[in-house]
């Protein structure tokens, strides 16, 4: 059986409420959350508030893998 492999764009997410939550890439000690709607298409973002850095959502791609179904009556 084969697998079907699947790889979503950033676009493909926007509208299905996509949002990634990692530590300041600077100070390391802030959580930082972005989702979909801060992405590099609008030049949003967020300021961490402890050392003032502006981070954004550059790009996003999620691969699925799924093993594809059996034919109909085998």
């Amino acid at each position: 059986m084969q697998s079907i492999v699947d790889k979503v764009s950033l676009d493909r997410l926007k509208d299905r409420e996509l949002q990634v939550s990692f530590l300041c890439p600077y100070c390391k000690s802030t959580r930082i959350s972005l989702d979909a709607s801060r992405s590099m298409d609008s030049w949003n973002g967020i300021d961490c508030p402890k050392c003032d850095a502006h981070i954004l959502l550059d790009s996003v791609s999620v691969v699925v893998i799924k093993d594809a179904l059996p034919p109909r009556g085998a």
